[in-house]
């Protein structure tokens, strides 16, 4: 296997590279290294990494080839390279989740999901740039500045999970994991041409993950195949991920297509072309109307709630945590100047002690109920719009709103970014698949159909 022929593998791919010996993990290591240092170190072209450790992963890379070589039973992703989201806990490693508020703070052990990576045999080869705290979908850091986007240079990459999209897009790993509270997974995976799964609200183990906002945080992967999606699923949750038996019946959700730019009909146009390879002619794929979702769903996000206090529980808890409450990083001013207004709402907000927490888990437990029904009523089992209804902001811009990725977190039920082409422009599009909770099976089943991506840079 050459150098070329890694940028663009599936982990699938090279698994099977591996076993059949065309090429060790260490290989694959020194590959991945030699990529990071051609984007990402010589001028930080693409700002990705916050922090690598080489040695820590050649030395991992070594025990896989032998463990393969002496026959002894492999992972499910034996030797697999792999970078993690900065708001992850890996044992040994700093924990800054993009703020230099939390610079010193080194896990003390790993949390439950980079555990089962390692257990199924993978290489974790350093950790990626994200939006500061999760707080925000541009990827502003007050760590590390700005990631770039993959296919477009000078635009967002999406976030919070930007540096873990970016990393896959780019050709550095074939696997990273990022967060998802808000559409932190699916928006980067939207913007750099890649499938990005948010998973059943509950499924993926949460503890060691910097909260953002317990109730809706958790993990997902970014992959250039949706062919490795069942096998990362599975590795992420501990429990087997059947095939499908369903058949597929989607439904378009007309009120969330792109009427915000002026590559709206692009992206719109790009979409039904999606949707045809799932439902077949056009005539056949319900327009389904659910007009009062979009200020649903914003009624049900519980971030605001939960944030501050949540963050000060985990700060608390990290002996070399330098502050332990987001009032006093505020008041230090420690924090990217894109995160002044939002800090300054969650500081000093009731928090869980405000008599509306209890309203907006109602609101979440009733929106999750209705979604049901109009599953039922439509007779679908899939829906369908645009990730997010428009391109990417240029860098240091703030991303306009119209976020279609609320739905998925406030209702707990798996939704998967599928890409779906790139406009006139070169901007890639994704289109975000919604099933009812426990159903990512299906969402699996349904990508199948759609190709892999490769490198943006090749």
């Amino acid at each position: 296997m050459q150098f070329s022929d890694y940028m663009n593998s599936s982990v699938t791919t090279l698994l099977d590279a591996l076993e059949q010996r065309k090429v060790t993990s260490l290989k694959l290591i020194e590959y991945a290294i030699e990529r990071i240092n051609m984007l990402d170190k010589a001028g930080s072209t693409l700002n990705a990494i916050t922090w690598l450790f080489e040695d820590e992963a050649k030395k991992a890379a070594i025990q896989s080839d032998m463990k393969r070589s002496k026959g002894i039973p492999s992972g499910k992703l034996e030797g697999i390279p792999v970078l993690i989201k900065d708001n992850i806990e890996v044992a040994g490693w700093p924990t800054t989740a993009g703020s230099v508020a939390l610079q010193g703070i080194i896990a003390e052990q790993d949390a439950p999901i980079v555990a089962k990576l390692r257990e199924e045999g993978a290489i974790l080869l350093g950790k990626t740039a994200m939006h500061e705290l999760a707080a925000g979908i541009t990827g502003a850091s007050s760590l590390s500045g700005f990631a770039q986007n993959a296919w477009v240079p000078g635009y967002s990459p999406g976030g919070s999970s930007s540096g873990s999209a970016v990393v896959v897009a780019a050709g550095y790993v074939p696997l990273a994991i990022g967060t998802d509270t808000a559409g932190s997974v699916r928006i980067p995976a939207a913007f750099n041409n890649l499938y990005g799964l948010r998973a059943t609200r509950g499924s993926i183990p949460s503890a060691g993950i910097v909260p953002l906002s317990p109730t809706q945080d958790i993990a997902g992967p970014f992959v250039r195949s949706a062919g490795d999606l069942r096998l990362i699923h599975e590795v992420l949750s501990g429990k087997p991920c059947e095939i499908s038996h369903e058949d597929i019946k989607v439904g378009l959700l007309t009120e969330w297509l792109s009427y915000s730019d002026d590559e709206s009909e692009s992206i719109n146009a790009l979409i039904m072309k999606a949707l045809e390879k799932l439902g077949g002619k056009e005539e056949k794929i319900p327009q389904l109307h659910y007009r009062d979702l979009y200020s649903l769903t914003a009624d049900a996000s519980i971030i605001t709630f939960e944030f501050a206090e949540s963050l000060e529980r985990f700060l608390s808890e990290n002996k070399n945590a330098k502050f332990k409450s987001l009032k006093e990083i505020i008041d230090l001013k420690l924090y990217h100047p894109q995160l002044e207004d939002a800090f300054s709402i969650w500081a000093f907000h009731k928090g869980m002690s405000d008599d509306e927490y209890s309203l907006v888990q109602d609101r979440q437990a009733r929106l999750y109920q209705d979604l049901e029904a109009f599953f039922s009523k439509n007779g679908i089992n899939i829906l369908a719009y645009p990730v997010i209804r428009h391109s990417p902001v240029k860098i240091g811009q703030p991303q306009q709103l119209e976020n279609n990725a609320f739905l998925s977190p406030v209702t707990g039920a798996p939704a998967l970014s599928v890409p779906v082409g790139f406009t006139p422009s070169g901007f890639p599009v994704g289109m975000e698949l919604l099933a009812l909770k426990n159903k990512e099976d299906l969402l699996i089943k349904a990508a199948s159909v759609f190709p892999d991506s490769y490198s943006a840079l090749l």
